[in-house]
């Protein structure tokens, strides 16, 4: 049957439609890709110098602690002598030890190297009784050489703090390991005040010993 022009009007329109629905309808479709950098799955990359990771880099010029409880050697090539300085930690000087004992080191003896290690004790109570420690004493005591060998003659000095908390050297004494194997100052100036030689940015003190040794010390 051929078609009325009211019926060519009414297909024209009922296409038109159909056309314009996708795009009256799309736009919910596609709205999540519109604004993908509000995903939460992206929120870490848009902040990454917030990652706690990241927060040892911050500071990468920090001073390095100065190490303690080792042990320095060098030769005065004038005198002769040995400097031997030992940096202790400062917090032994809070503790309730009764004494501190450096790493060994080595110096030339007889025809020989021999074994030797600085020790520092605490002042001893003042009425005498129960233990000394650097606690008790607050900080101060005394040092002693000690070798490994029972043999050989030296002459020393001691003493303690380093540029300008250093202490003058006292001294010499001149000892007979065959006698005895530690030695330290004579009675009455063998006591230090540690805690007024430490180092406030290292936390440590240096205790020194200037050491003439061989044929030398047997002057």
């Amino acid at each position: 049957l051929p078609y009325s022009p009211m019926d060519f009007s009414s297909l024209e329109a009922t296409m038109a439609v159909q056309q314009l629905s996708p795009l009256m309808h799309g736009g919910h479709g596609r709205s999540p890709q519109m604004s993908p950098v509000h995903s939460p799955q992206q929120s870490p990359q848009l902040s990454p110098m917030l990652s706690p990771l990241l927060s040892p880099q911050l500071s990468p010029d920090s001073p390095p602690r100065a190490s303690p409880h080792s042990v320095t050697q060098e030769v005065n090539e004038e005198t002769g002598l040995h400097r031997v300085t030992w940096m202790v930690d400062s917090g032994k000087l809070r503790g309730h030890e009764r004494q501190t004992v450096s790493p060994c080191f080595e110096l030339p003896l007889g025809n020989g190297l021999v074994s030797f290690r600085l020790v520092i004790f605490p002042k001893p109570n003042a009425d005498g009784k129960g233990s000394a420690s650097f606690r008790k004493a607050n900080g101060r005591g005394s040092v002693l050489l000690k070798s490994e060998a029972s043999h050989g003659k030296v002459t020393f000095y001691v003493s303690i703090g380093q540029h300008d908390r250093a202490k003058e050297p006292r001294g010499p004494v001149t000892h007979d390991f065959a006698r005895h194997s530690t030695c330290g100052l004579p009675k009455g100036s063998e006591q230090w005040d540690f805690n007024s030689v430490v180092n406030e940015a290292s936390q440590t003190f240096a205790v020194c010993l200037d050491i003439r040794t061989g044929a030398e010390g047997d002057d």
